[in-house]
């Protein structure tokens, strides 16, 4: 029997709207640049990691989803995502160069000469607007398995890096991804990955 549907709450969504409204001194960090490939190793050896802890670096022939550091060298690297509560830093590889961009806190943004910053966009007609959503991944754990496997990606040996014990009622359980969502006048401005949680769907009683 389906549920009875409620009637739109036209007031909650606007005390929702009015908290999720940012200010200028909320606004992130968000800095961007490039980088040559024959600098990138060094540049990578001088961030600050530390709040960001899921790493994950994609290289011509494997991909790794972990905690560990800047791959020795660059030379098969695609692309890679680090993120975290302190910043999300998003790297993609251009020919023999890097494109970079850094969302969250300013003491782990990337020192660079010749980036730009995304400065405060806001104006006093159109406010911005920070959202906390969350997106369902594909990847599965079974039970007693250490890491969440993703086993719809085809020629890949793909894992999702997972702090939490694996549940003991459930054969098998799912991961999402939390963010930050900045946005403007139905625009999307910047997105802050925060980190993967375990996903635990409701029961029916």
């Amino acid at each position: 029997m389906s549920r009875e549907r409620r009637a739109v709450d036209f007031k909650a969504l606007i005390e929702q709207m009015d908290r999720e409204q940012i200010s200028a001194g909320q606004w992130p960090t968000v800095v961007g640049g490039k980088c040559a490939e024959g600098e990138m190793v060094d540049w990578l050896k001088d961030l600050d990691l530390s709040g960001m802890p899921i790493r994950i670096w994609s290289f011509t022939d494997h991909c790794t989803i972990n905690d560990d550091g800047p791959p020795q060298t660059v030379k098969h690297l695609e692309r890679a995502r680090i993120f975290g509560a302190g910043g999300d830093l998003d790297m993609r590889r251009d020919g023999d160069r890097f494109h970079w961009r850094y969302v969250g806190k300013a003491e782990y943004a990337p020192k660079y000469e010749g980036k730009q910053n995304l400065e405060w966009p806001g104006t006093d007609v159109s406010p911005i607007y920070c959202r906390e959503r969350e997106a369902l991944l594909w990847g599965t754990r079974k039970k007693e398995q250490g890491q969440w496997f993703e086993d719809r990606v085809a020629g890949a040996d793909l894992t999702y890096f997972a702090k939490t014990p694996a549940l003991l009622d459930q054969v098998e359980e799912r991961v999402k991804v939390k963010f930050w969502e900045y946005t403007q006048a139905g625009r999307t401005l910047a997105i802050w990955l925060l980190g993967l949680v375990r996903y635990e769907e409701e029961k029916n009683d």
